[in-house]
């Protein structure tokens, strides 16, 4: 699919578009495997992933950045990891509150995804909601633009093949597979700073 050059201009957004783009985001991303194994229930799936991209869209919005294709068919949320940030503000609380009896998997999701984040200062793409390869390279055009400008990495988790595809394509260089307890794997993907190709020498060891 080829997108206009209206469909793929990046937009931000602000507090109160929160709601709105935290439905977007569980939408397209409600049959991910990762999604699956949070929650298990496909009844209470939709309402769990809302309330966690309602807290991490807060979140990015104070420690990083949040990316909307124009006609809403792609989300990018991102946190700045150039410089240490706090964590979300009450976080088990919330967590409790919005995934109830899944808050266990909700954590070991977060305590497994930080084992392997890179050393350097880089970008994390936390979120890439779509359906569409082409939206997604489009969002992951705009920011990258931006991090070459400045030569800061780009750090990212991968849960499908057609996700991982599409990181590749756009520079991103795998890691061995992650896998979650009775679950599916997630991949480290990390595209270098400009003008350093290989990222074998900037990857963590797993925890």
């Amino acid at each position: 699919m080829r997108l206009s050059a209206a469909a793929t201009a990046a937009t931000s957004i602000t507090r109160a578009n929160i709601p709105a783009v935290a439905a977007l985001a569980a939408q397209l991303t409600r049959h991910h495997p990762a999604a699956a194994w949070l929650t298990p229930d496909p009844g209470s799936r939709a309402a769990d992933l809302r309330g966690c991209y309602r807290l991490l869209l807060g979140h990015a919005l104070r420690y990083g950045y949040v990316d909307v294709l124009a006609d809403d068919c792609a989300v990018a949320i991102w946190l700045d990891r150039t410089q240490p940030t706090p964590e979300v503000a009450d976080r088990l609380r919330r967590l409790r509150q919005v995934c109830g009896a899944d808050v266990g998997a909700a954590l070991l999701l977060l305590d497994v995804a930080a084992c392997h984040q890179p050393l350097i200062p880089h970008l994390q793409l936390a979120v890439l909601a779509t359906d569409d390869p082409a939206a997604a390279a489009a969002l992951l055009t705009h920011r990258q633009r931006q991090l070459d400008r400045v030569n800061i990495a780009a750090f990212a988790y991968a849960g499908t093949q057609t996700h991982l595809g599409v990181l590749m394509d756009a520079g991103f260089q795998p890691g061995e597979a992650v896998w979650l307890p009775a679950g599916p794997p997630l991949w480290p993907t990390l595209r270098p700073p400009a003008g350093l190709e290989n990222s074998a020498a900037i990857r963590p060891s797993a925890c």
